[in-house]
């Protein structure tokens, strides 16, 4: 093999006008993840102001610039929603980690197409400052990330026109990247690497992006056809004048039920790299495993009707999509068991990395089984657009991913750093947010069974609704803590003691063939060639680490 001649120092020491510049996967990457994380954190800022307007009955939220305090509280639920979805839960995965990891995890030197790598990271970022935007008052979207009509094309609900040109930019910048990592992942990677072979997370991200492919320019389709209504009056889905709202419905959700997907197979990726590892142990059942993960992305797109059995769909359809929701549930289910399986008499540690995951999971099986009656009609007739819709839809989102994207930056953190992060403080920042989300969004359950409704500022000064809001809020901001100190955790560990090159002794190419942190040319030694033995999981007895 040829010996790469790297330049002296880390992948990250470059200028400004460098990271500018840059096409190089790995500098991308972390623009991303800088990106995302900041909007997270503002997300997540928004949330908490939301909670302490539902804390109690009334409107705690002042008026601000002549307009009321229900208008700020629709522009930080509409914000908060649209940046927790596609700026955090979305990018966090197709924008960063795909992009450190993936050219790595398949011994490649950069992606297939990098110029247009680096062209999705601005076309984000130019969505990016237009989300911006609107925190000035006049510019404040109010229509929830849905843009539903007939209230969307009402004038109190904001600026269409900025929403529609935010929502463009984001979908080019995805496209783009779907386009370049399904060409990566098909064309580029090393000798020896077949199908079978590769990491779960390269397939979660494969199927990820075939996703993007697919169902991005349905939702670019239906926030477009909103501008023309608003603005060119074409009347696609005013009622008043013959148009239709559920024609939107069904084009927005034919691309954001499946995002769900988007989000969470990743998150999948991440625990079965971190399972592996830290049991010692191969992925019980890899096929079918592999198999489960773009079952879950075909099946994705045959249940987005789920989400309007209260719009009037005809009952065929209701039934017909209440099986396909269900039937998700088996490729996942098959997920949960062959974890459970792996680790099964492994020689289990139970640090940071771990510890987030198996929080994780606990966060998606709740959210999970309680998805379940959401795909019985009978019972979403009764719960929808209730409080208990909101809970159900953060486990199996907001905190199953969250606590998946802390997971694998704790793991991942030493191959980017080149340092270890404080295990203190990652398990202090671990109890902090499974005890608060769970004090939080179970409690939001309860309150929609008991009649709360959801998106509403105000709500009656019913007694139990109050004091489960109240406690709803001790759970949120023992979450926001937890966040905290985890982001604290991984500043101050840029100083922290000296990483190995391959702490956690995986097999994986990216840990066994790169040093840590990654140089700039990526491998030790090009081209990259695994042997026939070779497997990311092989952690077996007789088995090296090292290709």
């Amino acid at each position: 093999m040829a010996v790469a001649h790297a330049p002296a120092g880390t992948w990250y020491g470059a200028t400004l006008k460098e990271w500018i510049f840059t096409t190089d996967h790995k500098k991308i990457g972390m623009l991303y993840f800088v990106t995302a994380l900041v909007f997270f954190v503002v997300a997540g800022l928004f949330g908490l102001l939301i909670r302490l307007e539902l804390t109690k009955p009334g409107i705690q939220l002042p008026g601000l610039f002549g307009q009321e305090g229900a208008d700020l509280y629709n522009y930080l639920l509409t914000g908060h929603g649209a940046v927790m979805l596609l700026w955090w839960a979305v990018v966090i995965w197709t924008g960063a980690f795909s992009n450190f990891l993936i050219p790595l995890m398949i011994g490649a030197r950069d992606v297939a197409f990098p110029r247009l790598n680096a062209f999705s990271y601005w076309a984000f970022l130019g969505a990016s400052l237009l989300v911006l935007l609107t925190l000035i008052p006049g510019n404040w979207i109010k229509m929830l990330w849905t843009g539903y009509p007939p209230y969307a094309l009402n004038d109190n609900a904001g600026p269409t026109a900025l929403y529609t040109l935010i929502v463009d930019l984001y979908g080019v910048s995805a496209t783009a990247g779907s386009v370049n990592f399904i060409t990566t992942i098909i064309r580029m990677r090393a000798k020896g690497l077949g199908w079978t072979k590769l990491n779960l997370f390269v397939h979660a991200i494969m199927a990820t992006n075939l996703i993007q492919l697919f169902g991005v320019p349905a939702l670019l389709g239906a926030v477009n056809l909103l501008l023309l209504d608003k603005y060119f009056h074409m009347n696609y889905f005013n009622p008043a004048l013959g148009g239709d709202p559920l024609v939107y419905q069904n084009i927005f959700w034919f691309y954001s039920h499946p995002a769900v997907y988007v989000m969470i197979l990743p998150a999948f990726g991440v625990f079965s790299e971190v399972i592996a590892t830290m049991a010692r142990k191969p992925i019980f059942g890899y096929i079918s495993m592999m198999i489960a993960i773009y079952a879950i992305a075909f099946i994705g797109f045959e249940t987005w009707i789920h989400h309007m059995f209260v719009s009037g769909v005809p009952d065929w359809a209701r039934v017909l999509f209440s099986y396909t929701t269900v039937l998700v549930g088996v490729p996942t289910g098959i997920k949960i068991f062959n974890w459970v399986a792996t680790l099964h008499k492994g020689a289990i540690r139970y640090n940071t990395p771990m510890v987030f995951t198996f929080g994780g999971i606990l966060m998606f099986l709740i959210g999970g089984l309680t998805g379940i009656p959401n795909a019985m009609v009978s019972i979403d007739l009764g719960i929808s657009d209730s409080m208990f819709i909101v809970g159900h839809f953060h486990y199996v989102l907001g905190m199953a991913l969250t606590f998946a994207a802390f997971s694998g930056i704790y793991y991942w953190y030493p191959k980017v750093t080149g340092r270890m992060y404080s295990e203190g403080l990652g398990k202090l920042s671990f109890w902090l947010m499974l005890i608060g989300a769970n004090i939080f969004y179970f409690l939001q359950m309860v309150t929609g069974i008991l009649g709360e409704p959801r998106r509403y500022a105000d709500y009656p000064p019913i007694p139990t609704w109050v004091t489960l809001n109240q406690v709803q809020t001790v759970g949120a901001v023992l979450l926001g803590i937890g966040i905290l100190v985890s982001l604290i955790n991984w500043v101050i560990s840029l100083k922290g003691p000296k990483a190995e090159d391959n702490p956690w002794k995986s097999p994986s190419l990216e840990w066994s063939m790169t040093d840590t942190p990654v140089g700039p040319h990526n491998f030790k030694k090009t081209p990259v060639e695994v042997p026939e033995d070779w497997h990311p999981y092989a952690f077996y007895k007789g088995y090296h680490a090292h290709v």
